[in-house]
């Protein structure tokens, strides 16, 4: 036994090996349903460090820059592309709700004199944020900080489920009411696409190009396909319409119901397909192309097609003219289908590029990030600070994940890569912070246990309880919503889980996609605020 303690004490990766899987193990263990999930590794090495052990503090560093990196380039583009009306409600709430635990964290810390880098750590453990513990690490280079992460993210955990469970009984609604009544106003708010084709009789746009007549502009619609003397054709800006054509007309009822008195009339005779017209989907991984937008790539003039759709993260949108392709989009393309081998060559579809990345881009802008996060920044002549670690690489993450691209280097990460960095990273930084925190874990906890627990639990409950009566009295949100907030606010995956399970609509998943990102964010820049009392 003492040849293998010698052992482990001597060899850091081994030991660091064997933190990491102990912690797995650990974090699989399911007890009512409850997990603890990554932060089982947290537990391993508390375990371990209360026996003597410890790890290099070069590994908590390098995961952290994994792991905040990591973060960046997933939150960059939510963040940034979110609709301004969506966004301000979500985003208000979201900072409410993380205000809220910040305020109470400070004033129970004076109340009850805990130290402060034991308090940050309660907050971040009540909120069950793994990225306000690691902004928390840095800004307090102190063991007690994962001490307190460690005390509250049990009860963290368990509370935003009981809460979430508890809310249809304490706010008296019943969730299939309020399912119907988002189906309804769903529908009501949709716009119905429909297609008509219509027979070209107006003299005046006679021989005129959909460019000289800025059809899609002035109409609201799209001319998909022209039947022009019997042949079928795929329009572009520089196609002209004749009196006599057949053209199909795609758009909402209204503006095409508004737009045949302006061609002619309704035709009776439908659009046929062309014998070369093919439709397919390729992956962009031409590094030439990402950042154009498909304006720029005048596909129809050079190739007789056009982009209908593009996936990107998950969600399929129309393609629109001022859209910019990036790296790993999915795009649909019709049109003349033997164009269509040229077009693969533009775009790349090579899934090899996505599957591999580029080490080099993903090295480069943590460095970057570095090197933003040791910038000296000034307010006044009282106030000095630099964003750090955390905030640089952050910061460099969000901004290049949006850029794409500079010169010849592709910003954008493949999204199993990021999912891995930000894995690895994680592993990394609660292995060492565990070890840190296990040297006196559990001497705090039989001094302060009960306090300890009884500020986590005030931390995680109240926060959500005025949030979720704000959202319901000001913003007049659904429950079915406010499981999303909440669950992405709190950073809790199980929080969504549970909320999801009890309902069959896909509400509280689209929310909590958009707030989780920004929660994060606000964390980390919470645990800075608290770290300067």
């Amino acid at each position: 036994m003492e040849y293998i303690i010698h052992y482990l004490h001597t060899h850091q990766i081994i030991l660091l090996l064997l933190v990491i899987t102990v912690g797995f193990i650990l974090g699989r263990i399911k007890i009512f349903g409850f997990s603890l999930e990554s932060s089982g590794i947290l537990f391993s090495g508390m375990a371990f460090g209360e026996l003597g052990f410890t790890l290099n503090h070069d590994f908590q560093v390098l995961g952290l820059l994994l792991f905040i990196y990591a973060i960046g380039l997933q939150s960059g583009p939510s963040i940034l592309n979110m609709s301004r009306k969506q966004g301000q409600t979500l985003y208000t709430l979201v900072f409410v709700l993380l205000a809220l635990g910040a305020g109470l964290t400070l004033l129970i810390a004076k109340w009850w004199h805990l130290d402060m880098p034991l308090a940050i750590g309660l907050f971040a453990g009540a909120m069950t944020s793994t990225p306000g513990l690691a902004a928390a690490q840095e800004a307090t280079q102190s063991a007690l900080t994962s001490t307190g992460y460690g005390v509250a993210y049990p009860f963290g955990v368990i509370g935003v489920i009981l809460f979430i469970k508890l809310m249809p009984a304490l706010f008296r609604v019943k969730i299939s009411e309020e399912e119907e009544h988002f189906r309804k106003q769903s529908y009501r708010n949709r716009a119905k696409v429909i297609t008509k084709c219509v027979e070209v009789t107006n003299k005046e746009i006679n021989g005129k190009t959909l460019m000289q007549l800025n059809f899609a502009a002035t109409t609201g619609t799209i001319i998909s396909r022209i039947l022009h003397q019997n042949e079928v054709l795929i329009p572009g800006a520089e196609t002209p319409l004749h009196t006599g054509d057949i053209v199909r007309l795609v758009g909402d009822s209204q503006k095409i119901e508004a737009a045949i008195p302006y061609l002619g009339h309704e035709s009776e005779q439908g659009c046929p397909e062309a014998s070369y017209f093919g439709s397919q989907k390729f992956v962009v991984s031409n590094k030439e192309i990402v950042g154009k937008s498909l304006a720029d790539l005048h596909l129809y003039a050079y190739y007789q097609v056009n982009i209908t759709r593009i996936r990107r993260g998950g969600v399929e949108f129309v393609a629109e003219p001022h859209h910019k392709l990036q790296w790993g989009d999915r795009v649909r393309v019709a049109g003349d289908a033997e164009q269509m081998e040229k077009v693969k060559k533009l775009f790349g579809d090579e899934m090899k590029k996505l599957e591999s990345g580029d080490i080099f881009s993903i090295l480069f802008g943590i460095l970057l990030g570095i090197g933003v996060g040791l910038i000296p920044f000034s307010i006044g002549k009282v106030i000095s600070f630099n964003l750090g670690l955390t905030g640089g690489v952050l910061l460099a993450g969000i901004f290049l994940s949006n850029r794409g691209k500079i010169g010849p280097v592709i910003w954008q990460v493949p999204v199993p890569i990021i999912t891995f960095m930000r894995e690895l990273g994680l592993t990394l930084f609660l292995s060492v912070v565990g070890i840190k925190a296990g040297a006196q874990v559990f001497e705090i906890f039989q001094h302060q246990g009960l306090k300890l627990l009884i500020t986590g639990a005030a931390i995680t409950l109240i926060p959500m309880i005025i949030t979720a009566i704000l959202a319901r009295v000001k913003y007049k949100m659904m429950l079915v919503e406010l499981f999303g907030l909440l669950s992405g606010g709190m950073t809790s995956t199980p929080g969504l889980a549970v909320g999801t399970g009890m309902t069959s609509l896909q509400r509280p998943l689209i929310i909590y996609a958009t707030v989780y990102p920004v929660a994060m964010i606000l964390m980390m820049f919470w645990t800075k605020v608290l770290a300067l009392f």
